[in-house]
């Protein structure tokens, strides 16, 4: 069985991320079919994606290893184009994409890329939660494309 994001946020070295989140959201954003999560990790901040359906949102909330929060709220119908990268893609097996590229109206730039996590916690190269993470970007762009016309 996966570990769900609520969970996996839950470990030690994630929990502020998770209780970030709930201040922002409340609890009820992990059980909402209204949200769509991804968590990012890489060497310098830890992120979470959250595309709101309804609102027609893309939040990012950025935790920093000096513990400096950001939250961004991003207006989904200012996407001007989404790039989906793949590697070695089949039709066959559907290959999932490994990142997206996001640009909106603005000029601003936003690269998606759930891999880097691997790298920095070893929770992330169990099969399991690969699978689960890639689950979960699979909706995340779902969501998006579903709250704007692209």
């Amino acid at each position: 069985m996966s570990i769900n994001l609520k969970e996996r946020l839950g470990t030690e070295e994630l929990s502020h991320l998770k209780t970030a989140a709930i201040l922002e959201f409340t609890e009820e954003l992990f059980e909402s079919d209204q949200y769509r999560l991804l968590e990012v990790i890489d060497s310098d901040q830890q992120q979470l994606f959250i595309v709101n359906r309804n609102d027609r949102t893309l939040t990012v909330l950025s935790l920093s290893q000096d513990m400096a929060l950001k939250k961004e709220t991003l207006f989904t119908d200012r996407i001007i184009s989404m790039k989906e990268y793949f590697e070695d893609y089949s039709l066959s097996e559907n290959t999932p994409p490994r990142k997206i590229e996001i640009t909106f109206m603005e000029g601003r730039t936003i690269l998606i890329e759930p891999e880097n996590s691997k790298e920095q916690n070893k929770d992330y190269q169990r099969d399991d939660v690969g699978r689960q993470v890639q689950e979960d970007f699979e909706h995340l762009i779902a969501a998006l494309k579903s709250t704007v016309i692209l």
